[in-house]
């Protein structure tokens, strides 16, 4: 361990966990697919067809394209204002929460896997004492993809899941991570943050004063250290290699 920065040398109070493509690994979204489960549940299903509600989807989001011009912070379209859209606009009624509505239309609108290793993870996470919680840019509310979470990694002891659609602020913007901590009661700097992408993950963890830990399943190395700028990050091909690195410095306190 004589390479790592110290810093990484101390057992973080929490971790915080990226959603797709860090806990999970999502096929294409076929919004088509989603609809279709809502129109199941719907009170009057004949009100429209899963492919006009489809074609709302992509009406809805492509007037909001322009929320998110350069030069400022970008901004989520929550998943609740456009199935709200897409259901007032046809009459479709759906006698559910709309929490339970994102999550039935995320269910069926891609295929999705947990990526290997991560449920080992995060059950040693508890047997360390480590805290853990998710922090992703997602069109769902946090209430709605904590049930996505328990649904598809149903061992998983997440504490909360906070997402952009939550606050609309998305990553790298240093709002969601902040705002997770604070409420967590967590100084940042006691927190690690795994992501798979750079600019979001990477750098608005380090804007935040997280540590973060990239994790790209092609790096070379199970584990190591690289730097950016004057700061440094982990950088993990799988999630065993930090699961033993975690235990072997859990006595650094």
């Amino acid at each position: 361990m004589s390479d790592i920065i110290i810093p990484y040398n101390r057992k973080p109070e929490m971790i915080f966990f990226d959603f797709g493509g860090t806990l999970f690994v999502d096929g294409k979204c076929r919004p088509a697919d989603g609809f279709a489960a809502l129109l199941q549940a719907a009170e009057n299903p004949d009100a429209a067809d899963k492919d006009a509600l489809a074609a709302l989807w992509d009406e809805y989001l492509e007037d909001a394209e322009p929320v998110n011009g350069d030069g400022g912070a970008h901004l989520e379209i929550p998943l609740s204002a456009v199935l709200t859209y897409a259901e007032m606009t046809t009459g479709l009624r759906v006698p559910l929460p709309m929490t339970e509505q994102e999550e039935l239309f995320d269910r069926y609108n891609s295929t999705r896997e947990a990526i290997e290793g991560v449920s080992a993870f995060l059950g040693a996470l508890k047997k360390l004492g480590i805290r853990a919680a998710v922090i992703s840019n997602n069109m769902m509310s946090g209430a709605s993809l904590a049930l996505a979470v328990k649904r598809w990694l149903p061992s998983s002891d997440m504490e909360f899941c906070l997402t952009s659609a939550d606050i609309l602020f998305m990553k790298p913007d240093a709002h969601l991570f902040r705002t997770a901590a604070k409420y967590a009661g967590v100084d940042p700097a006691r927190c690690w943050y795994c992501g798979d992408g750079f600019h979001p993950d990477v750098k608005g963890a380090l804007g935040a004063g997280m540590l973060p830990v990239l994790f790209d399943p092609n790096a070379e190395k199970p584990l190591s250290t690289k730097k950016y700028g004057e700061a440094v990050y982990l950088l993990i091909n799988r999630w065993d290699a930090l699961r033993e690195y975690l235990a072997a410095i859990s006595v650094f306190d």
